[in-house]
């Protein structure tokens, strides 16, 4: 064979190869831009299960929902709930990654790259809230911004005047009652406790009434059962450091919007 024709050979087998691994990088976009409409079709297909009109409830009784999420998912298909906390200035959607759980670690609500980040759960849970524990995180900056002001929580007066604060989705609100807000250790709780065991979900609801840590602020009426559900709202430490600054809510009430 003529050195032009071996050349002719490599020419021919390189342009193929490159030409297989563009097809493998299209089908690979493809599959993900249909995984991201069909996530989003079943995160709204859920939600509106909540929104069906049923003639034993008055709709005038139901609470407001001021979240405009088809305007949100023009920006981001990824967010699926609101967080809401009186008197701060927690009011921000949360999102989960369908590709990559720290992905809004350091990216925002546009997935552009930012030190805030956004807030954010990971795939370990659901997005109904119906898991026993539900880690919700965000991050503390000194400027403020996202979880910053759950560090609030660490003074008592504030603690024992807020006790509540909301989620919300499409056509629901959901109550939730805080139980407790303390400093914890960096364990990645939801990689950590199988809480389909009985025994580990009572060992950690025992931990969230009845912390250990030194800094801590507890709601001593509050009473948590087997079937309750948790969500933790997890930061940074005020001054740094390793551990999680956790508050924590019990769920109190699932309601209707209108």
């Amino acid at each position: 064979m003529s050195k032009k024709s071996q050349g002719d050979e490599r020419e021919g087998s390189l342009r193929n190869t490159i030409i297989a691994v563009l097809l493998l990088i299209l089908l690979l976009a493809f599959g993900f831009f249909m995984f991201r409409r069909y996530r989003d079709y079943l995160t709204k297909w859920d939600a509106d299960k909540f929104t069906v009109s049923q003639t034993s409830e008055n709709i005038d009784d139901r609470p407001a929902n001021p979240i405009d999420f088809p305007a949100l998912w023009q920006e981001n298909g990824e967010v699926y709930a609101w967080i809401s906390i009186p008197n701060t200035d927690i009011e921000q959607p949360i999102l989960q990654s369908f590709i990559n759980d720290l992905y809004y670690l350091d990216r925002d609500i546009h997935g552009k790259k930012s030190k805030l980040g956004a807030i954010f759960t990971q795939s370990h849970n659901r997005l109904d809230f119906s898991d026993p524990v539900t880690v919700i995180y965000g991050h503390h900056y000194k400027s403020g911004g996202m979880f910053s002001n759950l560090h609030y929580f660490e003074d008592k007066a504030f603690f024992d005047d807020n006790e509540f604060f909301y989620i919300y989705l499409p056509g629901r609100r959901l109550t939730y009652q805080i139980v407790s807000a303390f400093k914890y250790d960096d364990r990645h709780i939801l990689n950590t406790f199988d809480f389909s065991r009985p025994e580990v979900l009572e060992s950690f609801h025992k931990t969230v009434k009845e912390p250990l840590s030194l800094l801590k602020n507890v709601r001593e009426s509050a009473e948590l059962s087997p079937g309750d559900r948790l969500v933790v709202l997890s930061t940074c430490l005020l001054n740094g450091g390793n551990g999680r600054y956790l508050v924590n809510g019990v769920l109190m009430n699932d309601e209707r919007t209108k």
